[in-house]
């Protein structure tokens, strides 16, 4: 029997204390380009303790043709705030982007049509990077944007270590789960969501890679610092290998295997940062970045990690 009614896809956006950002981001949102048989809802999740992003959304609704709807969430956390969203949703798809990124115009149409015509369980696309302030991004570029090797329309789910929810769809199905998908234990520390989508990769759940679902992420100036960098790649380390740790059954194998790979990383890169830094700076950097990636998939443990949400504010 044909669908009559159009189907809603529900855009979370966790926020805390952005609130220039999140303008933007809703913006992008409120701006998208929907085909007949698809709606769209906002969900704006206000992390901060005061309540201090309600503003921001009110003026955004004011002259949306969307529904925002702001849920306050003080207990601080992203997983927390990620979970607050997905319970609020109403959608039957629910996407995911971050308050400091931008959807273009086709963003939300590409996700919802390649899942529903490639049968994916979520979807996923690229995000470049632009520089706030008027600042030049330069070579930081491609510390911040995400691709894969992949044609339009494929099947990426052997690459689900590499994705995050910036940028992504999920059938609402997968996400209802009680207490919510997120792991709450790693709201400071990020790779909730990796944590998700190992689970989800495990379970025969199938991922797509649309081309056209374009976001862009804007750095802030604070963030263009190489000191900045390697802190988040050794953190981005530390997931890689913690999310097999946490799996249910946990797999000491793959964190074996994880570690090893670490252990190599950072011995090679280490290296030819070294050999390097007086011929070709540029490259040795980015083999000292690459180091401390791998170090961090070797110093996994609780005791070694650092913030990178709320507090902490590594990100």
């Amino acid at each position: 029997m044909p669908r009559t009614e159009p189907s809603t896809v529900s855009v979370v956006i966790p926020t805390l204390n952005r609130h220039r950002a999140l303008a933007r981001a809703l913006s992008s949102v409120v701006a998208q380009s929907l085909p007949p048989d698809l709606r769209a809802e906002v969900v704006v999740v206000d992390n901060s303790l005061d309540g201090n992003a309600r503003p921001v959304v009110e003026a955004a609704s004011a002259g949306s043709s969307l529904p925002i709807r702001y849920v306050a969430m003080p207990r601080p956390g992203i997983a927390t705030a990620r979970n607050a969203g997905i319970a609020a949703a109403s959608g039957e798809w629910i996407a995911f982007l971050d308050d400091d990124e931008t959807g273009g115009r086709d963003w939300l149409a590409a996700l919802v049509g390649m899942a529903r015509h490639g049968g994916f369980d979520a979807v996923f696309g690229p995000v470049s990077a632009r520089a706030e302030e008027g600042d030049e991004i330069g070579a930081f570029a491609d510390y911040f944007a995400r691709g894969v090797e992949a044609s339009d329309g494929a099947d990426i789910t052997r690459y689900s270590a590499y994705l995050g929810t910036n940028n992504s769809l999920f059938a609402a199905a997968l996400c209802r789960v009680p207490g919510g998908p997120f792991e709450e234990r790693l709201n400071s520390i990020g790779g909730e969501d990796s944590l998700f989508l190992h689970r989800l990769a495990r379970e025969g759940k199938r991922f797509g890679w649309s081309e056209a679902a374009k976001v862009t992420e804007w750095v802030p100036r604070r963030r263009l610092d190489w000191a900045y960098v390697r802190r988040r790649r050794f953190l981005s380390g530390q997931i890689r290998t913690f999310v097999h740790d946490m799996s249910s059954p946990r797999s000491r194998t793959s964190v074996a295997r994880w570690m090893v790979v670490g252990a190599a990383q950072t011995v090679i890169s280490g290296t030819l940062s070294l050999v390097l830094k007086p011929f070709n700076p540029p490259a040795a950097r980015h083999h000292r970045i690459a180091a401390c990636g791998g170090l961090g998939k070797v110093l996994w443990m609780p005791r070694f990690r650092g913030s990178l949400y709320g507090t902490g504010l590594v990100s």
